[in-house]
């Protein structure tokens, strides 16, 4: 008898377990995080207070995750992240799923204009930027119409990747139509630029987009004789009214689009405050240095021209990006970063991701590399109750549990 009692009281304590277990299946966990976007050197979209110097580099998650690519960071942080509750399941690593589409934001518009110089890029000056920003694209065919999904293997269980053709789990990809003749360092296809892959050990991942809206003015350096010196070509990014588009980092494996940029005023010359240090790699100083002070007169309108822009999914392995120098006076841009996940088995911690895209300017040979950062902390909230059929479940357990237990007190044993 004593045998039978002790059975028991183990197969309570495992429909305990059961019961907890099912439970915790599915649970909530608090977010909070930055979305960081980088194109060529540094172009800061939106421009958060502009460049600031944060230290060279060296490939750690610390650094990382602080948006820091190249020496430089955005002065006033990422795109923020709203407060909100993310489903999680699973473990080691969880999975979890976003549903708001405007979980990462930043609202733009005139009265949110901001002007700030850019660095590492000889031919651009500064950006005027009143973008609006929200993501991950969730209802729209990049999004695939619903929750943006994070798992393991997600190269091979994301239905987005899958649609898009990815076949494999480490790949090297070249613009535009993804063979590279030679590999990295030699022929890397019609644009001279490159996308590689390496998975981290879960291949963890997945597919979201930042959606755009409003504009900017992108300032651009026109090299001319003496004695005039440089011009300044104004350039004008989306319209007004324009609907939101998704940005390519982060989408599915290997997504297009050509994006038109407006004619443009060009103007005779043009100075910024002096002294001024503006070089890569160094903060710019003084403050409002590489601002445009003045500018001669608007001696003619330039055409607009196109943007050919490729992107990758979001991975925690490494992304390697790659455009050889063009004809012009920018140089070759190489990114190497990796993300990181810390977090415990219940999903609790933080998690970096990093996406990879590249764009190329049409007529011109002008291209760079762009990069997509986002950080993301989850931490546990209240407590939360059980369901209904748990709390059930438990009390029926409870009352055999008491019943076994009297059984076992007051039956004999011989």
């Amino acid at each position: 008898m004593i045998r039978r009692t002790l059975n028991l009281g183990a197969g309570l304590l495992l429909g305990l377990a059961l019961v907890a277990a099912n439970t915790a299946a599915a649970r909530t966990l608090s977010m909070s995080g930055q979305w960081f976007q980088n194109r060529g050197p540094l172009v800061d979209i939106p421009n958060n207070g502009g460049p600031t110097a944060c230290g060279a580099f060296a490939g750690t998650p610390g650094v990382l995750q602080d948006g820091c690519v190249n020496n430089f960071r955005p002065a006033n942080g990422g795109i923020p992240a709203a407060a909100q509750t993310i489903s999680v399941t699973g473990g080691s690593p969880a999975n979890f799923s976003i549903v708001d589409n405007a979980a990462f934001s930043q609202v733009g518009g005139p009265a949110n204009r901001a002007t700030v110089p850019v660095v590492g890029i000889p031919t651009v000056i500064q950006l005027a930027s009143q973008f609006s920003l929200a993501g991950p694209a969730l209802t729209t065919a990049l999004g695939g119409g619903g929750a943006a999904a994070f798992q393991a293997n997600a190269w091979s269980n994301d239905p987005r990747q899958i649609a898009d053709g990815r076949l494999v789990k480490n790949f090297t990809w070249c613009p535009p139509g993804g063979a590279c003749t030679g590999g990295i360092g030699t022929s890397l296809g019609a644009y001279q630029a490159v996308i590689k892959y390496t998975e981290g050990p879960n291949a963890f991942g997945g597919t979201m987009a930042m959606m755009l809206s409003n504009t900017a003015v992108v300032s651009i350096r026109v090299a001319t004789p003496a004695p005039s010196g440089p011009r300044v070509l104004h350039q004008l990014v989306g319209a007004l009214g324009n609907p939101p588009s998704p940005q390519m980092g982060g989408g599915g494996y290997a997504n297009a689009r050509t994006i038109q940029l407006n004619d443009g005023p060009l103007h005779l010359n043009y100075t910024v405050p002096l002294p001024c240090t503006s070089m890569f790699g160094q903060p710019i100083a003084p403050v409002g240095c590489g601002i445009i002070g003045a500018q001669g007169p608007q001696i003619a309108t330039l055409p607009g021209s196109q943007n050919k822009d490729w992107g990758m999914p979001w991975i925690t392995g490494t992304v390697y990006l790659k455009n050889l120098g063009s004809t012009g006076p920018d140089s070759t841009t190489t990114f190497s970063v990796m993300g990181s996940d810390s977090r415990t088995g219940a999903g609790v911690g933080t998690i970096t991701m990093v996406a990879g895209a590249t764009s190329q300017r049409i007529p011109s040979t002008n291209h760079f590399s762009a990069l997509e950062v986002v950080t993301m902390t989850f931490a546990p909230t209240a407590t939360p109750a059980l369901s209904a059929p748990a709390i059930l479940a438990l009390v029926s357990l409870m009352v055999l549990a008491g019943g076994y237990m009297v059984r076992r007190r007051f039956v004999p044993t011989h």
